[in-house]
């Protein structure tokens, strides 16, 4: 019966579609996309496969069977399968990428050697005519923690970050940066406390403390050699704590009388490998790592029966990066002048302890737009190679909702139509939109509060919940693609009734949904939830020819 009311229903929309709109360019799509968000029969249904996060769920054969069959079972029309993670590594047969099994990354190991998960899953999603796009994580290349990926293998590729500091300077002069405020010490860190928040230093014994009264060090304990009590924190002082490498600056040059100063900041350009983040990034702007990226996409369709591709942190780390000095070249071209204080003319860092704020300079917007500028020509690239292969294939990508916030990362996924009224855009940041490439648009619906509602009681802006986000989405992107909500199943633990509110919610404001993850659906055994929730026969926007032709022909 299912298969019958899909295929009518294909009929009567392709019928429907074929027609011809007699309406001003671009009113006729977002007339019938418009209408669409209140078509109930009209919703994609998607279900994302985290590579990582799901190991232990997809490790066999067999397994994947079992999830594949209770996807179809939930009335889920496309699997997002998460092929290249933001480590770089592959869950594929890649002549290209790193294979998960070969990682140094603790669970990795896990992943069988030789294990085709692409192909496995293809496999199994064809039995019940589910679509299937791959997932690409494009410029993240590698772990930092365990420094593994293809970030490490090439370091030049690696994302160069502006970021400030605070030094501890002793007596001789040399200087090391501190590593946190009142925050639990790592490895090879060097940590301050401070007396308004510990009395005694938190920090365990595998490290020298030092005590610093009035800027004059009173008291150095090697805890390591010593096995000696913690330090107190003087009332009109700090203590400094210091473990492995850090220790040993501690040790090699700060003595007891002597002064020491740790008030003072510099600003740094460092890369990737140096910035604190579990995510190593690299630079958009490079040539090589463009090339790289778009080999690992022609690899996968030209290899594999996909329906489609999808791009996720397609885009830059944060705001500090990329101030490569390729970066620098690149802006000054695209601004047609030479910056004449670098990096200050884009923005500098003010220091309070360990927050750093932006004061914005005189090339700021500029600066935001060109980072944009720079992602939005990458999307085109992927675009062109996809389509010069097969025009059948679909091409997608996964954001946050957050818009007023995107900026930070060098994105805007929004139409060329939608001119953001915000002080970070500049006049001409909307010619940067990458809505019109893409065939539809997920985006990351990721808050707990569902109504506006709610969000107004909890004194957070209207986009802070579910339905707010998903009105800001559709005005952003203006009708150029369907939109597909999608909702981070981790945020409703013990709380499915909060989650039910989330899904009918978006059915309600958007053109469908994508549920990330699969790992909770297991975790939770929320599997009856979706089957409830998605009870109803429906078919994706994007499973439309018409609307596809149409979606395209307006780009």
């Amino acid at each position: 019966m299912r298969r019958w009311f899909s295929m009518l229903l294909t009929i009567v929309l392709f019928l429907t579609l074929a027609t011809p709109i007699q309406a001003a360019p671009g009113k006729g799509l977002e007339k019938v996309l418009s209408n669409l968000v209140k078509n109930e029969n009209i919703k994609g249904r998607v279900l994302w496969y985290d590579l990582s996060a799901n190991i232990h769920n997809l490790d066999t054969p067999e397994k994947v069977a079992n999830i594949v069959e209770k996807t179809a079972n939930a009335n889920i029309d496309t699997i997002v399968l998460d092929v290249k993670n933001y480590t770089g590594f592959v869950g594929y047969d890649s002549d290209i990428a790193p294979h998960m099994s070969t990682a140094e990354i603790p669970d990795y190991g896990d992943f069988p050697a030789g294990y085709d998960l692409l192909e496995t899953v293809l496999d199994e999603a064809d039995k019940y005519g589910l679509e299937v796009l791959a997932n690409i994580n494009v410029f993240s290349e590698g772990n930092n923690t365990y420094k593994d990926g293809p970030a490490f293998d090439n370091p030049e590729w690696q994302s160069h970050f502006y970021t400030a500091v605070q030094i501890v300077e002793a007596k001789n002069g040399v200087t090391l940066p501190l590593d946190g405020v009142n925050t639990e010490r790592g490895e090879n860190q060097i940590i301050l406390f401070t007396p308004d928040e510990y009395d005694v230093s938190p920090s365990n014994r595998w490290g020298v403390e030092v005590q610093v009264v009035d800027g004059v060090i009173t008291q150095i304990e090697d805890r390591v050699a010593t096995n000696g009590e913690a330090l107190e924190i003087p009332e009109n002082g700090v203590v400094l704590s210091a473990h492995g490498e850090a220790r040993n600056w501690v040790l090699e040059n700060l003595q007891v009388g002597d002064t020491v100063a740790y008030e003072e900041s510099e600003t740094r350009i460092i890369p990737a490998s140096e910035y604190p983040s579990f995510s190593v990034f690299v630079n958009p702007v490079r040539e090589d790592v463009r090339n790289y990226e778009l080999s690992i996409i022609e690899e996968l369709i030209t290899n594999y029966d996909l329906d489609g591709i999808v791009l996720d942190r397609a885009r830059y780390s944060n705001e500090h990066a990329d101030f490569s000095d390729l970066s620098r070249d690149k802006f000054e071209e695209y601004i047609g002048a030479e910056v004449s204080n670098w990096p200050e003319d884009i923005y500098e860092i003010q220091l309070d302890g360990t927050e750093q704020t932006i004061v914005e300079g005189p090339l700021y917007k500029e600066w935001i737009e060109f980072r944009a500028h720079n992602i939005q020509s990458f999307f085109k690239d992927a675009e062109d190679l996809i389509l010069s292969y097969d025009d059948d294939l679909l091409f997608t990508t996964y954001v946050g909702s957050w818009y007023p916030l995107y900026y930070n990362e060098g994105v805007n996924w929004a139409s060329k139509d939608y001119k953001p009224e915000y002080d970070w855009a500049s006049e001409d940041y909307h010619k940067t939109g990458y809505a019109e490439y893409l065939d539809f648009l997920m985006t990351g619906n990721y808050y707990y509060d569902v109504s506006i509602e709610e969000s107004d009681a909890s004194g957070l802006p209207y986009w802070y919940s579910v339905e707010g986000s998903a009105q800001l989405v559709m005005e952003v992107v203006d009708y150029a693609a369907p939109v597909y909500g999608s909702l981070y199943l981790q945020q409703y633990e013990g709380d499915p009734e909060q989650f039910r509110k989330a899904i009918r919610t978006l059915e309600d404001n958007t053109h469908g949904i994508m549920l990330f993850d699969l790992v909770y659906l297991e975790m939770y055994g929320w599997w009856d939830i979706i089957e409830e929730e998605f009870a109803n026969d429906t078919k994706a926007p994007h499973q439309i020819p018409g609307l596809l032709k149409m979606i395209r022909a307006d780009k």
